[in-house]
C-alpha cells in the first residue's frame, strides 16, 4: 500500500465531508488546513437546524420547485456553500485560517472567493472547475480570481491508484490486520536455531524474553545492516599472531576474503575470546561467530562492531554475508 500524496489526502477528506451535504445537484465538500492540521470543515447545506433538499426527495430542489432560473440561484439555493460553512465554522470556534490553504471539490463562486479572501486564506485546491449557464458571469469569476491575493488557485485530481487504496480500506472493515500476526510473546527454547533480516531484529527479541539464562542457541542473520560506527571499546582480532585493530582488520578481510575459501580468525573483547569463520561461497560470504558464555550486554557490543565491519566489507566487495552466531550460555539479566 502506498501512502497518498498530501493533496490528494486532503482532496479525499473533502470528498468525504461531502457526504454530509444536504444537495441533490451539487454535493461538495471543503476542508480547511494550516501546516498539513486539519482546521475545519464544511459542506453545502441549509441553516443549522433547517430541512435539507435531500431530504425531500432524491430529485427535489427547492429552487427548482418555484421555476427560478439559473441568473438567480444565489438569492433561491437554501444551501450555504462548503467553502463558506467551513470559514463559518473556524470562525464559530475561534480558530484562526490566516495564511491557510483550503481544499474543496467545486471551485469557489464568486462569494466564496471573496469569503476566501477576507479570511486570509492563500491556497486554493479544488476538484472540478465551477461552471454555470451565465458564461459572462463564470469568466467574471475567474478573472477575479487574480484580485483575490491567493499564492495557489490549482486544480488537484485524486490519482486512479489512491482511488483504488481508497476502495480497499473503505469497506468494513477498514483496519482488519493485513500482515500475519505476531507471536504475543516469543519465548526463545535451549538447543534451537533463529533466523532474523537484521542484528537488531535480534537484539528487540531478546529483551523480550523472561528467562535468566538461554543454552545452545544458533542465530542466523540475513544481512549486516549497521552503518554508523558504534561507541566504545573496539575489538581486536589475532591473526597470524599479529593483533589487528579494526580498521587493520577490515583491510586485511577484503584481501584475505578473494583469495581464500575458508580461515578462522580470533576475536578478542575485555577478557574474552570468539572465534570467527569466513566461509567464501558462489553467491555470498558466510561468517561463523562462537561464543561459550557471555552476558547480553557484551554479546551486544560485540556483535554491533562485527555487524558494522561486515556492512563495510558487504559494500566494498558488492557481495551479501550471512552471519550465525553460535551461543553456548546467553546470560540474559
Amino acid at each position: 500500500m502506498k501512502r497518498a500524496p498530501w493533496h490528494e489526502y486532503f482532496m479525499l477528506l473533502a470528498k468525504m465531508v461531502a457526504l454530509r451535504s444536504g444537495c441533490n445537484s451539487r454535493p461538495s465538500g471543503a476542508v480547511i488546513v494550516k501546516d498539513k492540521r486539519i482546521l475545519a470543515t464544511g459542506y453545502n447545506g441549509p441553516m443549522p437546524g433547517a430541512w435539507h433538499c435531500i431530504d425531500r426527495g432524491p430529485g427535489y430542489c427547492f429552487r427548482r420547485e418555484k421555476g427560478v432560473p439559473d441568473i438567480d440561484k444565489y438569492n433561491y439555493c437554501r444551501a450555504t456553500h462548503a467553502e463558506a460553512n467551513a470559514i463559518a465554522q473556524a470562525a464559530r470556534f475561534g480558530i484562526p485560517v490566516e495564511g491557510a490553504s483550503l481544499y474543496c471539490t467545486l471551485a469557489p463562486c464568486y462569494v466564496c472567493l471573496k469569503l476566501i479572501a477576507s479570511a486570509g486564506i492563500k491556497e486554493v485546491y479544488y476538484e472540478y472547475d465551477y461552471g454555470s449557464r451565465d458564461f459572462e458571469r463564470d469568466h467574471f469569476w475567474k478573472e477575479a480570481i487574480k484580485e483575490a491575493g491567493l499564492r495557489v488557485f490549482q486544480q488537484v485530481k485524486v490519482s486512479d491508484e489512491v482511488l483504488r487504496q481508497l476502495a480497499e480500506i473503505l469497506p468494513y472493515p477498514t483496519s482488519k490486520r493485513r500482515l500475519p500476526a505476531t507471536e504475543f510473546l516469543e519465548e526463545f527454547e535451549d538447543q534451537k536455531s533463529y533466523g532474523f533480516p537484521t542484528l537488531e531484529v535480534l537484539f528487540t527479541k531478546l529483551r523480550y524474553q523472561t528467562r535468566e539464562e538461554l543454552h545452545q542457541l544458533t542465530f542466523v542473520i540475513e544481512k549486516p545492516s549497521l552503518s554508523r560506527r558504534p561507541e566504545g571499546e573496539e575489538p581486536r582480532f589475532e591473526v597470524e599472531n599479529r593483533s589487528l585493530n579494526f580498521a587493520e582488520f577490515e583491510k586485511y578481510l577484503g584481501e584475505r576474503i578473494n583469495s581464500d575459501g575458508v580461515f578462522t580468525v580470533e576475536g578478542l573483547y575485555a577478557d574474552m575470546c570468539f572465534p570467527l569463520t569466513f566461509k567464501r561461497e558462489a553467491d555470498c560470504l558466510r561468517v561463523i561467530v562462537n561464543f561459550q558464555e557471555i552476558d547480553l550486554e557484551t554479546f551486544e557490543k560485540v556483535l554491533s562492531w562485527l555487524d558494522h565491519l561486515l556492512f563495510r566489507l558487504a559494500a566494498s566487495l558488492a557481495l551479501p554475508i550471512r552471519t550465525e552466531i553460535r551461543v553456548g550460555a546467553l546470560e540474559l539479566t
